[in-house]
């Protein structure tokens, strides 16, 4: 099997299309022969769209002059056949960059001024305000122009000090600082805040998405990208010059924004082209090498494995010039297998695992749905049959007997919509807890603890308060969802004990990662605070930003709970009233069948012949579904239980053999004609 990251990134866009096909499967078959919902349909559409935009992030972390975008260069752009990221000495990227595809415009470089550092605005946030950004349409066809265009990326600009100082990066207590000095009064600064780069590459286009962030001290200076974006990236390289080894910056990158956040890191060591000798022997040449990893991994606290010895340059040089033996000495090769057997497979487990949550209780309910109208229908055939040769009277005592169960079944739907009505209720109560403007008031208490100090006192005030109010709205919905599910198990029961329905446990709500990443908020409040260089006055521009930065998670954190808050109430109450809807459907059809063979007898072989035609309908309805079903289980992993097996506790469904009769159902319904 081919593991290239190529072909690895290949699969998982086939994969992700696959899904985005059968729940547009499902979503169809809803729509043709059910009384679906418009907001359970647009629901399903929404998860497709968000599918087709799914992302595979691969941050690049490191300190400056360690080749990380030389790196990215000769992994992705190598068929540009030159250097298509600026990586020159001392012209190399300025600001993180993020590279990916939109299908939606024409290629282009966004570049956010650096002077919105002023505003206290993030970047999330102006993401989504065009006007603020200086946009640049690329010429693919143009390598010359394209060149040109990824110049901006190094752009500088001298500043006054005053003003450098005002946009937070410039402290003249600040040792590390010293390279941006131009003269008395004046520093170099980057021009740009933040760069987004639109390219039609084959592996962007499979949903490939890189972040290419700047050294320590550009870190330090934008909150956002260490409170957001590394710890949401889906894998984090950190490289490192075999020459220098791990230095201090180094490790205080590893410590403070790599080896805590990101799911899977991994450690590249660059350069090993400085190691090769020609008065000493390949074998000397690789024990030197695996000294140098074992050094690292040691130093970092990881495993050997997990720490890749490579040359970029060389790489990049080896693929454009289509030299094997180069590329394979390079050590690139074993990244790209790296990349493709280890980070891939895991976002796709983590897309697996949403579209299961989303879809699977809904997919399954929709096929036990089916299932049960072939086998009503099948018994609508036998109640017809076993009233062959039957007198009016006896039909008569049978169709009295079935009114009477359907208001005794009527009664109990009643009862459940009151209990249906206290749900709804508490479940309105549960969202308005979590809605924005009791985020925004959340929020607001927080400021008024910072009291406009914005020391750093202040602001561990301020982050206590809000990680402790937004911990108890969070406490509050799993105590909400726990009586929601008592009373439902209770409606359950009912229906299971009176009619014989089959047993439902609703789902849990879970929000124990939402709980961690909260906590892990905290955690990053802690550290900052904790930093001798952030706790000066002068540093009161970076406090606020880090504040603001915080709020922007803490925010998104917010709206994701009320989602999956939304989605729990769903998921519970959605299919116990399918189930309910479709059990009436099927008593009033057979009491409707009583009621016409009781009106003339003879109507009985024009009543089956009429079912037996609805069967086929159905039959065909329970064919789509199972191939739907099947397809979802392939592409997702699950089991799925045959229809009519009892699951066991907590077990998912499996593909059945729609013939398997219901003989509770059968015993039951044949007693109507003794």
């Amino acid at each position: 099997m081919n593991y290239g990251l190529e072909s690895g990134i290949t699969r998982f866009k086939n994969r992700r299309d696959r899904l985005v096909k059968v729940v547009t499967a499902y979503k169809e078959w809803l729509e043709h022969h059910t009384e679906a919902e418009p907001e359970q349909l647009l629901r399903l559409y929404d998860l497709t769209e968000n599918l087709k935009r799914d992302r595979l992030m691969v941050a690049f972390v490191a300190e400056f002059s360690r080749g990380k975008t030389e790196l990215i260069n000769a992994l992705f752009f190598s068929d540009f056949k030159q250097r298509l990221l600026p990586s020159d000495a001392g012209r190399t990227t300025m600001c993180p960059t993020e590279i990916y595809f939109d299908a939606g415009t024409e290629p282009y470089i966004r570049l956010l001024p650096i002077e919105t550092r002023f505003r206290d605005d993030s970047i999330n946030a102006l993401k989504r305000l065009p006007v603020e950004w200086s946009t640049i349409k690329l010429d693919v066809s143009d390598p010359n122009a394209m060149v040109t265009a990824m110049r901006k990326l190094a752009e500088t600009k001298i500043v006054f000090k005053v003003e450098a100082r005002a946009l937070g990066l410039w402290d003249e207590n600040d040792p590390n600082l010293g390279y941006m000095v131009k003269d008395q009064d004046r520093v170099e600064i980057p021009a740009w805040r933040y760069a987004m780069i639109n390219y039609p590459h084959p592996l962007l286009e499979s949903g490939l998405a890189i972040l290419d962030t700047p050294g320590l001290n550009a870190m330090g200076a934008e909150p956002e990208l260490t409170i957001s974006a590394i710890p949401n990236a889906h894998a984090l390289l950190f490289l490192l010059a075999t020459d220098t080894g791990v230095t201090q910056s180094d490790f205080e990158i590893w410590n403070k924004w790599v080896s805590k956040h990101a799911s899977q890191h991994y450690a590249v060591l660059n350069k090993i082209d400085m190691l090769w000798d020609d008065l000493k022997t390949d074998e000397e040449i690789g024990r030197t090498i695996q000294r140098q990893i074992e050094s690292t991994a040691t130093q970092l606290n990881i495993t050997p494995a997990s720490v890749m010895a490579i040359s970029a340059q060389k790489a990049l040089v080896g693929k454009i010039r289509g030299d094997q033996d180069l590329l394979k000495r390079s050590g690139i090769q074993a990244l790209e297998v790296m990349l493709a057997r280890e980070i891939i497979p895991s976002r796709e487990k983590i897309m697996r695992e949403s579209v299961v949550r989303e879809v699977g209780p809904l997919l399954g309910e929709a096929r036990e749905t089916a299932h049960n109208r072939i086998q009503a229908m099948r018994q609508n055939l036998l109640d017809l049959q076993a009233l062959s040769g039957k007198n009016q009277q006896i039909v008569g005592q049978m169709r009295e007997k079935m009114l009477h169960d359907k208001q005794v079944y009527d009664e109990t739907t009643r009862n459940f919509n009151v209990t249906r009505k206290v749900v709804a209720q508490q479940g309105w109560e549960l969202l308005a807890r979590l809605d924005d403007d009791r985020m925004d008031k959340i929020i607001e208490e927080s400021m008024m603890a910072i009291n406009d100090s914005w020391t750093t006192a202040g602001l561990i005030k301020g982050m206590q308060l809000l990680i402790r109010r937004m911990g108890a709205e969070f406490d509050f919905a799993n105590q909400q969802c726990g009586g929601i599910k008592q009373l439902l198990n209770s409606a359950y029961q009912r229906f299971h004990e009176i009619h014989g329905m089959e047993r439902m446990d609703p789902p849990n709500l879970d929000l124990s990662r939402y709980r961690a990443r909260l906590d892990e908020l905290m955690v990053n409040t802690q550290e900052f605070c904790a930093d001798p260089l952030n706790i000066m006055l002068e540093k009161r521009f970076m406090v606020k930003k880090f504040y603001i930065a915080l709020v922007t998670q803490a925010r998104i954190l917010f709206q994701q709970v009320r989602i999956e808050a939304e989605t729990w109430l769903r998921l519970t109450l959605d299919p116990i009233v399918v189930r309910i809807t479709e059990h009436k459907a099927q008593l009033e059809h057979r009491l409707e069948n009583l009621n016409k063979v009781h009106a003339n007898l003879g109507s009985i072989q024009e009543r089956s012949a009429a079912v037996s035609r609805d069967m086929v309908k159905i039959k065909v309805q329970v064919d789509q579904i199972e191939e739907i079903t099947k397809e979802f289980a392939l592409l997702t992993g699950i089991a799925m239980r045959p229809m009519g097996e009892a699951p066991e506790t907590g077990a998912p469904p499996h593909p059945s053999d729609f013939n398997v009769p219901r003989l509770r159902a059968q015993s039951r319904m044949m007693s109507y004609c003794s």
